[in-house]
């Protein structure tokens, strides 16, 4: 099983320094996504994957910087040939959001159906929405297990893991410290999870209320101090963080945050990095 980080940058502000969150897991020829932060699209590229080999799309929450760029995605694997069923799945309102996604580009689609012959992308993508409490859903040799997560006030906010062949990984989503994602983790390989760093959050120029913003950053995420204790606590061997919060933080300023690491592995991930497991 392979995971490539696409997008390691948290929050919906758009920065120069890279892409939006999202991570690309492949095993035995299926490739999925794990969420579509701006600029996923164009990372896939990047990487040398055809977006139209990416069959299946989950989401973790409906946070803009985890589905923002849904419909590009949807659009640029038809666009690149795509012609078997794209399966979205994730917690509800997710129907009506990819409905809503297909309907913004029904000029688009007709007209290419009409003039292109192009099978129509609407009879492609299905939608399986999920709430964490289901079984695990099996692609191919991969399975994939739900559970949802502490990231109020969004609800289902969920976190994922793959196994496949003896080889496990978790990716988090959005979430403050959850006993349910240290049982979902128990025993993986590999863990992705999300990070702030408190010391570095600042106010900034923004149209919401800073200190209702600051109280969500640090409330309902897990901060650098509290991620090595649920990595341990899950007995996970790597732990890799992602959905960097704030930008600018220095490996180094990441690293001390995080104490003593216990003899965790302990990753800082960064765009376009690949695992192997």
């Amino acid at each position: 099983m392979e995971l490539l980080l696409l997008g390691t940058k948290g929050g919906p502000r758009i920065s120069a320094d890279g892409p939006g969150p999202s991570q690309l897991v492949e095993h035995a020829g299926r490739r999925v996504l794990v969420d579509a932060g701006e600029g996923v699209v164009h990372q896939l590229v990047r990487a040398g994957v055809d977006p139209a080999t990416v069959r299946d799309i989950f989401i973790t929450h409906h946070h803009s910087d985890h589905n923002v760029a849904l419909g590009n995605v949807l659009m640029a694997a038809w666009a690149h040939g795509a012609d078997e069923p794209i399966r979205v799945h994730g917690p509800p309102p997710l129907r009506e959001i990819v409905g809503h996604l297909l309907a913004a580009h029904r000029p688009d689609i007709a007209v290419r159906v009409a003039d292109e012959g192009r099978v129509d992308l609407r009879d492609l993508v299905e939608v399986v929405e999920l709430d964490g409490t289901g079984g695990p859903v099996a692609l191919g040799g991969m399975r994939v297990s739900a559970t949802a997560v502490e990231h109020a006030p969004v609800t289902p906010a969920l976190a994922y893991r793959f196994d496949a062949d003896g080889a496990s990984l978790v990716i988090s989503g959005d979430t403050a410290p959850s006993e349910a994602l240290v049982a979902l983790a128990s025993g993986a390989d590999l863990l992705v999870h999300e990070v702030v760093h408190p010391e570095h959050v600042r106010e900034h120029r923004t149209n919401a209320d800073w200190t209702r913003l600051r109280r969500h950053l640090l409330e309902s995420h897990t901060s650098i101090a509290e991620v090595g204790a649920v990595a341990r606590r899950a007995g996970v061997r790597t732990l890799v963080l992602s959905h960097l919060v704030p930008g600018g933080v220095t490996e180094e300023q990441w690293r001390s945050g995080a104490g003593s690491t216990g003899g965790l592995d302990l990753v800082l991930g960064a765009d376009l990095m690949r695992f192997s497991l």
